[in-house]
């Protein structure tokens, strides 16, 4: 299913009992150039790319078949579209159907490294921040942010209290999981523990080795364990918050403790 925020051109067409269909054409313009891989799939049509882009919006684009076979998921690259023909959604994977539609597919997909952060002055800091309540969020605006906008726009969100160097919040995904942060800050990095409270979290690294909490690469996490079936302790997590705008705090008080 092609990202909300994906603006179509929309060709109405028959179906099944004469309802109309929505074939969903995505515009250049929305697309992203550069990104995050987060899932390939090989389907009927092309293959689906999920990508998440640097302010931390999801899309899903089409792709030629040989994207797919690619080793990019997690990877961060630049995307080049053409315009091309795939099997029109009205043949519904009937491998029979000659109907087509014109789409702009990733015909190419160039692994980059992970941008450089802009050096923020030392004011700035989270380490310098009084102590109290607080929100970050991964959008490029900071100010006052509605939870509508927040929602629109996806990203991340760091909201957590701040008494001296000790740092106690709530990581997650505007629209999907979320993961509580203890530790001390140091500059704009809080370096301590985490603990995911979600039914079916599963262990993401049980070992030395750290790994991303999701796709943005903000949290990393190790030595992970399974305290029940709902419950998993990392006791080392990094979070690096250079990149995130302070927004307001909101009306959700951040955790006393993890």
């Amino acid at each position: 299913m092609l990202n909300k925020k994906t603006r179509c051109l929309p060709v109405i067409t028959l179906g099944i009992l004469g309802l109309p269909l929505l074939l969903i054409r995505p515009s250049a313009a929305q697309q992203p150039a550069t990104g995050t891989i987060q899932r390939l799939n090989a389907g009927d049509r092309a293959c689906y790319v999920d990508v998440v882009n640097d302010q931390g919006q999801k899309f899903t684009e089409f792709a030629n078949f040989e994207i797919c076979e690619q080793n990019l998921v997690g990877q961060r690259v630049q995307l080049t579209y053409e315009s091309g023909n795939i099997q029109a959604a009205s043949c519904q994977g009937n491998p029979d159907c000659a109907e087509t539609e014109t789409v702009m597919l990733i015909t190419q997909a160039q692994v980059i490294p992970a941008p450089t952060p802009a050096a923020q002055p030392t004011s700035s800091r989270v380490q310098n921040l009084p102590d109290g309540n607080y929100r970050y969020w991964s959008g490029t605006s900071g100010g006052v942010v509605s939870d509508d906008a927040l929602l629109a726009n996806g990203g991340v969100t760091f909201t957590f209290t701040k008494q001296g160097n000790a740092i106690t919040g709530v990581f997650g995904y505007v629209d999907g999981e979320a993961i509580c942060v203890q530790g001390q800050v140091s500059g704009n990095t809080v370096s301590g523990a985490a603990v995911q409270t979600l039914r079916g979290a599963q262990v993401i690294s049980a070992g030395d080795t750290f790994k991303a909490f999701g796709s943005s690469g903000y949290l990393q996490v190790r030595r992970g364990r399974q305290v029940s079936p709902g419950v998993v302790r990392y006791g080392s997590a990094l979070l690096n918050l250079n990149g995130l705008n302070r927004i307001n705090a909101g009306s959700r008080v951040p955790p006393r403790g993890c």
